[in-house]
């Protein structure tokens, strides 16, 4: 064993090891973490184990500045245990027969070096006659070890080499920490064909193979699915059926396809099945010019295009799944179909809804700690008390100061998730903290540039602001990207509409907008119905208005100035609802 201030393997010996770990496939760790186990590892054989603390890794590995607080940011402590996992998984699988072994002790991030018993052992010695001995058959290592290990850690031993020797048959899917969370948030897992090559071009180009990769990668960016590796896909080889890969495999859904080209153009055409039974779900083609030079870049795209309909919120794993939730008693959802639920919440704002899901999203973060999505749905839930005035008296706090705090541990826990930053970014705009909230956005679409979420959020609120020209080319973005997604952001379409004049397209995007129980749904109706003289249609959505808050005239303008909505922006709605017959006092905007 070997640390700061013991013996141990030479330092040569150790960094061999530690490539070794960084580089193997079984090591199965983020990129953040490669960085913390090898900043640990030299700062050890430097000589400088005394400063490994997590105030010193939070700024050499985690980009935190001096300001940083273990008390309120624990990324330290999460990563640790993350790597602890990712280590003992390693030494079971690839690493087992490492004769160097890295260690991080809980309590501390120190590491410790280890020779393994194993290497200590004698080797065979050859016979007087020059003849290598024969290598020791498993009985006899067994019976070798013996005399080096008391009989409980035989057993152990014996246990996993059989717990190894079953996985790598295949029999028993290794479980990696992201198939251990999905499976206790009981999240689907996703199997991805290996792709069909029809033609000879198709092959020549390698596009099943690339496509394959690239869509695999595309899921497994979205961390509330567990999305079987590349190499399961290129080993089960192209055409296998989807009956079987699940079967196999144990799979929620498998996608699967087949790609072929013309002189100028690829075409993938690509479904996705329910593993459980064999029922077809959804499927799509999409087609790309051949550029020989930007093949890369054509494949990334097609696969972006591909796991955008599959996986993102609305999308067809999201419409199978939710609608399983029908039926099911919240007290008895996991905490994924928890997440799930939010969504359902999200898309129209159904206030029937919002009890079941805040108690069901407050229940999974104490269950399920480290599940970020569930932190910021919360947040998310709590900033709506304030949005829309949703049930006002049922909680005895700041609601505000409860979400933002639900959306910094989002970040913190998940710092490349998107939900966190949107949940961030709701919240100070509510706090009317704009530029803030505006950054909250960017610093979310900076790591995740194609979130049709975050996209349709700071486009909207752009626009709410009168910043049409910024604002537009992100809605419409997020919209391709997403076409499923909550109706209310095309309140920011409407709006560009309503205040050029354009009376008719604004209408036609206001009765796009179909959350009845979104008091806005009815204000973008009731004025573009009055602008364009249809005065009955207007006083109906002015009635249910009403129904949904009976003092809205009063407070018309406070509310839209609770919204950060540009001070000309406010002037024209309250024209409209005036002209469709809603009694707004005369108040300064």
């Amino acid at each position: 064993m070997s640390d700061a201030t013991s013996p141990g393997p030479p330092a040569e010996a150790i960094r061999e090891a530690l490539e070794h770990i960084l580089t193997s496939k079984d090591f199965d760790a983020s990129e953040r973490n490669h960085r913390f186990l090898r900043h640990v590892v030299e700062e050890t054989l430097d000589g400088r184990a005394d400063r490994i603390k997590g105030y010193s890794v939070a700024m050499a590995v985690f980009d935190r500045d001096e300001s940083f607080d273990p008390q309120i940011d624990p990324i330290v402590r999460i990563e640790a245990s993350r790597l602890r996992r990712a280590l003992d998984r390693y030494y079971l699988t690839g690493g087992q027969d490492d004769a160097v072994r890295v260690t991080i002790p809980k309590g501390g991030y120190v590491p410790i070096f280890t020779v393994r018993e194993a290497a200590d052992l004698p080797d065979p010695v050859d016979d007087p006659a020059g003849v290598p001995a024969e290598p020791p058959s498993p009985r006899s290592r067994i019976s070798r070890l013996s005399r080096w290990l008391p009989w409980h850690g035989i057993l152990a031993l014996v246990a996993i080499v059989a717990l190894v020797a079953i996985w790598r048959l295949g029999a028993l899917p290794w479980p990696s920490d992201t198939q251990t969370e999905t499976t206790r948030r009981q999240g689907p897992a996703v199997v991805v064909a290996l792709l069909e090559e029809r033609d000879a071009d198709a092959t020549r180009l390698r596009l099943g193979t690339g496509l394959t990769r690239e869509i695999i990668a595309a899921l497994s960016r979205h961390k509330n699915l567990f999305v079987f590796g590349t190499d399961t896909s290129l080993e089960l080889g192209p055409g296998s059926g989807a009956g079987a890969l699940a079967r196999q495999l144990s799979a929620d859904y498998v996608l699967s396809g087949s790609i072929s080209t013309t002189p100028d153009r690829i075409r993938l055409l690509v479904s996705l099945v329910d593993g459980k039974t064999g029922r077809h779900l959804w499927s799509q083609s999409y087609e790309s010019p051949v550029i020989p030079a930007r093949i890369v870049d054509t494949q990334a795209e097609i696969a972006r295009r591909v796991v955008d309909s599959v996986a993102q919120p609305y999308g067809a794993i999201y419409e199978d799944k939710v609608t399983g939730l029908t039926g099911k008693a919240p007290e008895q959802f996991s905490s994924y179909e928890c997440v799930l639920q939010f969504y359902a919440y999200w898309r129209r704002t159904e206030s029937a809804l919002y009890p079941s899901v805040r108690d069901c999203l407050e229940r999974t973060i104490v269950d399920d700690p480290d599940y970020a999505d569930a932190w910021a749905a919360l947040a998310l839930v709590y900033a709506d008390l304030v949005r829309f005035g949703i049930q006002p008296a049922s909680v005895a706090f700041d609601p505000l100061e409860r979400a933002l705090a639900l959306a910094q541990r989002a970040v913190v826990l998940a710092p490349d998730a998107p939900l966190g930053y949107q949940a961030q970014h709701l919240v100070f705009w509510l706090r009317h903290d704009v530029e803030q909230s505006f950054a909250a956005a960017r610093a979310g679409l900076a790591r995740n540039p194609n979130n049709a979420e975050l996209l349709a959020d700071l486009g909207g609120r752009l626009c709410l602001r009168g910043q049409f020209a910024d604002g537009l080319p992100l809605l419409t973005e997020a919209f391709a990207r997403n076409p499923g997604q909550p109706s209310i952001y095309r309140l920011g379409f409407f709006l560009a509409h309503y205040m050029a004049g354009r009376d008719e397209d604004a209408l036609t995007e206001a009765l796009k907008i179909d959350q009845r129980d979104n008091r806005f749904t009815h204000v973008a109706h009731a004025i573009a119905y009055a602008r364009l003289g249809r005065n009955d249609e207007a006083a109906a959505e002015i009635d249910l208005l009403l129904q949904l808050s009976p003092d809205y005239g009063d407070r018309a303008v406070t509310d839209l100035q609770a919204r950060n909505v540009a001070p000309e922006i406010i002037r024209a709605i309250v024209d409209g609802l005036r002209k469709a017959g809603l009694n707004v006092p005369p108040a300064g905007i």
